[in-house]
């Protein structure tokens, strides 16, 4: 191997390298985020994962990269609507996949939770007489998850809206109204044949000798 060839390979290690290392840093920030969400930090680092594999990832898998058990986190992310369980022919363990839109789902989940509760608000305050003070603390939360349904559903349209176009074929660029009309007379205007070269006679020159 020339020393050209070993600088080539040592270049490539060194970059293959800091790419894993910026995948895992990934990882564990998205696992740090989910925990502040509440969710369990091996659970955000599942979903670190699974964002940028894809799958089908087997279980046995990926309990090997977490160093731990991952059987309960993966109940929950299926729970949540962000990974979905699918079969694999001839395997007799389970794989998991991203599931297809999976924020679009959770904020779903989101929306039907917090009308869920406006209804438990309205169920209670019409059977069960309260105080003008406990009224007044649910009508406030009632009010916050009303308000906060109506703004994920906006938000829902939106992110769809931006999804579908992002699937969309791209539309090519209209020309103008002045090109569009040019380039139409251009094809309706019959070409003219070209006329034929003329050839010219060359003058005699004045170097040649008058006949005697």
């Amino acid at each position: 191997m020339t020393q050209q060839d070993k600088a080539k390979a040592a270049s490539a290690a060194k970059k293959a390298h800091e790419a894993l290392e910026a995948r895992e840093l990934f990882i564990e920030r998205n696992a740090i985020q989910a925990e502040t969400s509440g969710l369990p930090r091996i659970a955000g680092r599942l979903i670190g994962i699974f964002l940028l594999d894809g799958g089908p990832i087997s279980f046995a898998e990926l309990a090997e990269r977490m160093h731990a058990s991952v059987s309960t986190n993966t109940r929950l992310l299926e729970r949540l609507g962000i990974i979905e369980r699918v079969a694999m022919r001839g395997e007799r363990q389970d794989f998991f996949s991203l599931r297809a839109n999976p924020f679009l789902i959770v904020l779903e989940q989101s929306i039907a939770d917090c009308q869920r509760f406006t209804t438990y608000v309205d169920e209670l305050l019409a059977a069960s007489p309260l105080s003008a003070d406990a009224t007044a603390r649910l009508k406030q939360a009632q009010d916050f998850h009303a308000v906060t349904a109506q703004t994920l559903q906006e938000l829902l349209a939106k992110l769809a809206e931006r999804q579908k176009q992002a699937a969309a074929p791209p539309v090519p660029a209209r020309r103008s109204a002045r090109a569009e009309r040019a380039a139409a007379a251009a094809a309706t205007t019959p070409k003219m044949p070209k006329a034929p070269k003329v050839r010219q006679a060359r003058a005699p020159s004045s170097s040649r000798k008058a006949p005697d």
